[in-house]
């Protein structure tokens, strides 16, 4: 979809990665642990700094 956009000429599209190394995963079956949230919220916050915010 982002592919499809972004040809169309809409820029405001994005697709972030969330990159899995440095997750403990040790959360309930599996799941996020509070270190795993953290990682996961320094990630996207760094994300979304990134962009850029007019139209």
């Amino acid at each position: 979809m982002v592919k499809t956009r972004n040809a169309a000429g809409d820029s405001r599209i994005r697709y972030w990665f969330l990159d899995s190394s440095d997750l403990d995963f040790l959360g309930c079956h599996w799941r996020y642990s509070a270190h795993d949230d953290r990682v996961v919220s320094e990630r996207l916050t760094s994300f979304v700094a990134g962009l850029p915010m007019s139209r």
